[in-house]
């Protein structure tokens, strides 16, 4: 195999885009070059490297063994050279290079949601910083950081994570929520036991499964949904009960299509926090994005819902 300044960063990107998208059609908008081209240039990238990256047949595109092996390594080289690019520009007093970030969905609607005005006070400063912001669960997230994929994230607190350095930021309160039509949508402000409210459906997150399974003991489960905004969408329907945190269920409750469900056993909160790799050494960029968030959630009465 040749060495790596023998190979044209520009076919490692083209690898990239072509596993990310999922084939050589999903990366044409990305590339904004024809399949065709995309086609040559992953011909040379095998040829130069010396093995097979992906497989193009009748059961669709899939990455090789060590074609998935490969893209971890050069999505790791590629990052390191744009932060190469950031602590270059960081010598000539300009920042530059990627901010790689990632979040949850559905947090933008938190009274205390740091990213809009961390960024605009960012994009305030001489920068040639290229953001890209990730919304993805929280597992996910957190592999990405400790692969080194994204430089921060945020993401629910579970438990302490080797390899990962947390930042309190705030903390999400979740209650039971039920659509129109559902038979406890009319009922009161009182408390509503844990016995009158098992028999009906209920919706569990297959991201924390076992932990609303844990809080819904006895009750039917008969929907599984991946994110809140899948939630949202089944809650509306009448027919199920779930987790909702409060900020984001406040529109669809102001506009009488949501309600809370007046439990004490159910709710709970939930801290937030950015997540960044421990041992990692952040680039310019990283680091004045971090010192402004420390700002903006030191500026905030509490770390609180």
């Amino acid at each position: 195999m040749r060495r790596v300044m023998d190979i044209d960063l520009r076919l490692l990107k083209v690898f990239v885009a072509v596993a990310e998208a999922g084939g050589y059609s999903g990366a044409q908008s990305t590339l904004n070059i024809g399949s065709s081209t995309i086609s040559l240039h992953m011909s040379d990238l095998e040829e130069r490297i010396g093995f097979r990256l992906c497989d193009r047949g009748r059961h669709g595109f899939r990455l090789t063994e060590r074609g998935r092996l490969a893209y971890e390594e050069i999505k790791r080289v590629l990052t390191t050279l744009d932060d190469f690019t950031g602590r270059m520009a960081g010598l000539r007093k300009r920042l530059a290079g990627k901010l790689l970030l990632g979040m949850v969905d559905c947090l933008s609607t938190h009274p205390n949601f740091p990213l809009t005005a961390v960024f605009r006070r960012f994009n305030e400063m001489d920068n040639d910083v290229q953001i890209e912001l990730t919304v993805a669960p929280r597992m996910e997230l957190e592999r990405a950081v400790l692969a080194g994929h994204l430089h921060a994230a945020i993401v629910p607190y579970l438990r302490p994570l080797n390899g990962l350095a947390f930042r309190p930021i705030f903390r999400e309160r979740h209650e039971l929520y039920c659509g129109v039509g559902h038979p406890l949508f009319e009922a009161g402000t009182a408390p509503v036991s844990r016995a009158e409210v098992v028999d009906y459906d209920f919706v569990v997150r297959a991201y924390n499964e076992q932990f609303d399974l844990s809080r819904f003991a006895r009750a039917r489960t008969p929907a599984t949904v991946s994110s809140m905004e899948a939630m949202l969408v089944l809650l509306l329907t009448g027919g199920y009960l779930g987790l909702l945190p409060d900020h984001y269920a406040q529109d669809w409750v102001t506009r009488g299509l949501l309600k809370r469900v007046y439990s004490d056993e159910f709710g709970y909160d939930s801290p937030h926090m950015l997540i960044t790799a421990a041992a990692a050494k952040a680039p310019v960029a990283v680091s004045t994005f971090l010192s402004l968030v420390d700002a903006y959630v030191a500026d905030l009465p509490t770390i609180g819902s």
